[in-house]
């Protein structure tokens, strides 16, 4: 499922013109040319992609809460978030200032931003505007985390009632957060989905619990539709919502079936680094690509292997040794729970 979001993401937000252009070429097969045209609502701005990520994020985060203590919870997720991410921010503010002469953001901006918290300070978006699906996501582990904390998880009815409420208290009040741009309300438009994804972790789990999970399920997607139809109208006529639920079913009926081997785990790991640089390292690696002058490879397809190479080192240096100190962060606070009371007093 993440790899099918970062390549709609990726086409969405690089090559969609080119996908476009096939779709309504009339020198290509037609049947290249349907295909096209059947993919188009699946790339057409990532969004597709964007709730396939939701919809998983939704439905992994349940399942690991069921083991893992807030604390726990907590520590991973930042680790497994933040040093990639700001190592990535960063680097796009050193780049645009150095090869574009933009001015550094000031500490006001760049805080806020930093912390995935912009969006109650009026924050810019990092990372050419991807990044306000992480302060999405960051706000779900939050609200999860408190859903863990307080033993609400361990009652499924109770839980999807909890989600249903939420998603509901978030269409009837004011559309957060509040811009003039594409990200006007997009918390309240797609946070359902994470929902979404929770609830069919439950309804897989629980068998008193499916009924009502399907019509909260079909509930919350209903809002989306209402909230698209009412702060964004230019993507009402789209039915990437209901395609991207579409391919999650389809994975989530298969799931038993697929099988996890080398490339499969490789391009999933790959996904998070791919998603954080593609939208604004792409012309930086272009500029790179124009200058070899490689002439018998398509400019995008050398600007993509050159983005999978740079990912693929980040990922081995930057993410996981952001992962590995996170699990030795998660190792000592765990060791000092289990000293006794003298020995904890000399150790601080």
């Amino acid at each position: 499922m993440r790899i099918f979001a970062f390549i709609s993401v990726l086409v969405g937000h690089k090559i969609y013109d080119k996908l476009e252009f096939a779709s309504q070429n009339q020198s290509l097969h037609i049947t290249i040319r349907c295909l096209a045209e059947a993919l188009l609502p699946l790339c057409l701005g990532g969004a597709a992609g964007v709730i396939v990520f939701f919809l998983t994020s939704g439905y992994i985060i349940t399942h690991v809460l069921q083991k893992e203590e807030t604390a726990e919870f907590i520590v991973k997720r930042i680790f497994r978030i933040y040093p990639l991410y700001i190592f990535a921010v960063i680097t796009e503010a050193l780049l645009a200032r150095i090869i574009d002469g933009v001015e550094l953001p000031g500490i006001s901006i760049l805080i806020p931003r930093l912390l995935l918290i912009g969006d109650f300070f009026g924050t810019p978006l990092a990372l050419a505007g991807v990044e306000w699906t992480l302060r999405v996501e960051v706000c779900f582990y939050a609200y999860m985390a408190l859903m863990r904390y307080f033993s609400i998880l361990q009652k499924p009815t109770t839980t999807v009632a909890v989600f249903l409420a939420t998603a509901l208290a978030m269409f009837f009040a004011p559309q957060f957060p509040a811009t003039a741009e594409f990200s006007n309300g997009y918390l309240s438009a797609y946070g359902v989905f994470l929902f979404i994804g929770a609830c069919f972790y439950i309804y897989e789990n629980n068998k008193e619990a499916r009924n009502f999970c399907a019509f909260a399920i079909l509930s919350m997607l209903a809002l989306f539709l209402f909230m698209i139809s009412k702060n964004h109208q230019a993507w009402m006529n789209s039915n990437y919502g209901i395609f991207a639920l579409a391919i999650f079913c389809v994975g989530w009926t298969l799931r038993d079936r697929m099988q996890y081997g080398p490339i499969i785990g490789i391009a999933s790991n790959l996904t998070y680094a791919v998603y954080l640089f593609h939208k604004w390292m792409w012309d930086y690696i272009q500029i790179v690509v124009s200058k070899v002058g490689i002439v018998s490879v398509p400019q995008s397809m050398q600007t993509f292997s050159v983005l999978l190479v740079m990912c693929y080192l980040v990922h081995i240096s930057i993410e996981r040794y952001g992962l590995e100190l996170g699990k030795r962060t998660l190792e000592l606070i765990q060791a000092k729970k289990h000293l006794p009371l003298s020995r904890l007093k000399r150790h601080r």
